[in-house]
């Protein structure tokens, strides 16, 4: 047997013995899926994750800056309406479906040979204190959360799909700030900041001389935190108060986001953290940051070079978390079995 391999079984027969329960009810697996090109191939992929045992489908609805329905706020992303085909499949195969908006990621670089969204607009961009945007530091061309026009459009698409589309759950991924660098220095977040205490972020020294946070810098991450904040309770309110009826989840940076406090969210059902571990013995020997509940639904992935599937669930089950969600899935691979053992420690209290 290959030494990760040893590993991993070594893990899971540890855990096995010592934390074998009777079994709890049944558990959900989330798919996060990019729609195929096609109509017929969104299909076919929703019924044979249906057969593989998913229960729940995050489709990716607003990425690149474009949306896969037909929107009176974004472009078409696709040839076909994405979300009413999967809207019928899903119903038909007894799928929970949500649609994934990639929130303030709007542009990838122009090496991936992608269109610029007509919404992109460079005046919208994040900056880093030296005045630099995501897209000059990393792949990632990301608005920011302070712009008056970002948050409209936001809104807007968000209340358009719970109008369209009550039963459909809403996904938010990508609310956070690029991590490439300090970001968040846009014009109306400088002006903002100012107004509530009169000082300029890009002025004031990181860290006092004994290496922590100045007061005024504490003050600048708390800033950017609330705006952040801000934008997924707007969101939030603003598909509920259209209609939408169906879960309301957030894809979470795993580890620490001071700019990312999703548990102080209002109205967030379920956070997704994403871990991606290379291997499963990981998750036993990394503090998790969040306690174990149904309403932590650990994000994984799988495929080539990936820990398998079953073995990655099978793991979470144990350590008390129901729920799992999926990132690498396709078409022909396995799936685990939705029985989730007993959780091993209590749940976690709810999300606002």
């Amino acid at each position: 047997m290959r030494p990760l391999a040893l590993l991993s079984s070594l893990t899971l027969s540890l855990f096995g013995s010592s934390l074998a329960q009777p079994a709890a009810p049944t558990s959900r697996l989330a798919l996060w899926l990019r729609p195929p090109a096609t109509a017929q191939a969104l299909d076919a992929t929703l019924s044979a994750a249906k057969r593989a045992g998913f229960t729940d489908v995050l489709l990716e609805g607003f990425y690149h800056g474009r949306a896969i329905w037909t929107s009176a706020v974004a472009p078409s992303k696709l040839g076909y309406d994405a979300l009413a085909v999967a809207n019928t499949a899903a119903q038909r195969e007894g799928l929970n479906l949500n649609v994934w908006f990639e929130t303030l990621y709007w542009r990838p670089a122009n090496s991936f040979g992608i269109p610029v969204t007509p919404l992109w607009k460079d005046s919208e961009a994040t900056l880093s204190r030296e005045g630099k945007t995501s897209l000059q530091l990393s792949n990632l061309g990301f608005v920011d959360p302070a712009d008056p026009q970002v948050n409209t459009v936001l809104s807007a698409l968000t209340a358009e799909l719970g109008r369209l589309y009550p039963q459909v759950g809403l996904h938010l991924d990508y609310l956070r700030y690029p991590r490439e660098a300090d970001f968040g220095y846009h014009p109306a977040a400088l002006e903002g900041f100012r107004a509530q205490t009169g000082l300029d972020p890009r002025t004031f020294p990181s860290s006092d001389n004994s290496g922590e946070f100045t007061e005024a810098r504490a003050s600048w991450a708390k800033y950017r935190q609330g705006l952040i904040t801000g934008l997924a309770t707007r969101l939030i309110a603003s598909y509920r108060a259209a209609g939408g009826q169906g879960m309301v989840s957030a894809a979470v940076y795993g580890g620490t986001d001071a700019l990312q406090n999703w548990r102080e969210w209002p109205g967030l059902d379920a956070a997704m953290p994403m871990l991606y571990y290379p291997l499963p013995l990981l998750y036993t020997l990394i503090p998790l940051r969040f306690s174990p509940g149904p309403n932590i639904w650990p994000g994984i992935q799988v495929g080539a070079g990936k820990p398998a599937l079953q073995e990655q669930v099978e793991l979470l089950h144990r350590l008390g978390y129901p729920n799992v969600s999926v990132f690498g899935w396709a078409p022909g691979a396995s799936a685990p079995s939705t029985d989730a053992p007993t959780s091993v420690a209590p749940p976690s209290p709810p999300l606002r």
